[in-house]
């Protein structure tokens, strides 16, 4: 237990950091390769990935990802995506498998610096169930149990923008530490003037299917490797951008 707070506005809520990231040294640098598959077929993907490496489950064999991204009144971090900047930042907090945030979920910070990224990532718990706390109320919590350098990060990118929900599937080499996930059935939903977390009026991203590989900076080639034979193309591929532009906030 690393940070419990009750703030006076809201003395009925609790927030408390269960890791501050300690669990996951792996996030905290690394190289993330993507590529955009349009209508590919994820039964032939799952095969090829599980023959040259191994599924990994967590929960279930396909986890339902929701993240809600936060950004400013300028869309900044997600301009910053679309202007090509080697070093931005974007800030979410994410659950998984429920159709609805419960009482945990992840607040992560995810920075690029030109080719190498990483996450800062704390696992938290509420004594209410998110779905209940106003996005005010989230932020105001967090604003207090976070460290510094995350706090004034959420101080800077502080209004929610989009929800986004997909489908995951994860994969692991079979020796070596690199991971591949497979995303698909991806859905965007605007949060922007929303006082509690919507999931109304979804916009789905019809028939995209994004892979991803994520490993040790100068370990890129054995993802290659692992996807053989497949020749997908290398792209830049932000589902928090591609969400701003499909639900109008930003032009494509």
């Amino acid at each position: 237990m690393i940070a419990v707070y009750h703030p006076p506005g809201r003395p009925d809520v609790c927030f408390e950091v269960l890791d501050a990231g300690e669990s996951r040294a792996d996030l905290k640098t690394r190289k993330e390769l993507k590529f955009t598959l349009p209508r590919a077929d994820v039964r032939k993907l799952r095969s090829v990935l599980e023959g040259n490496g191994r599924r990994q489950i967590h929960n279930n064999e396909v986890s339902i990802v929701h993240s809600v991204y936060f950004d400013d009144a300028r869309l900044s971090t997600c301009r910053a995506n679309l202007d090509g900047l080697g070093r931005r930042n974007k800030v979410r907090i994410r659950w998984y498998d429920t159709p609805r945030p419960a009482h945990e979920f992840f607040f992560e910070i995810k920075w690029r610096d030109n080719r190498v990224t990483g996450k800062h990532r704390l696992h938290v718990r509420s004594s209410q169930s998110l779905e209940k706390l106003s996005y005010r109320t989230i932020v105001e919590k967090l604003s207090v149990v976070l460290p510094d350098h995350c706090r004034s990060m959420l101080a800077r990118y502080c209004e929610p923008t989009v929800l986004v929900r997909y489908q995951r599937e994860h994969f692991t080499a079979v020796n070596g530490p690199l991971r591949a996930t497979i995303d698909y059935n991806i859905c965007y939903f605007d949060q922007t003037g929303k006082q509690f977390i919507s999931s109304s009026f979804g916009h789905r991203h019809e028939g995209l299917v994004v892979l991803e590989g994520k490993m040790p900076v100068g370990r890129e080639s054995e993802l290659r490797a692992m996807m053989h034979p497949l020749g997908a193309r290398l792209d830049r591929c932000s589902k928090y951008v591609h969400g701003c532009q499909l639900l109008g906030l930003v032009r494509a």
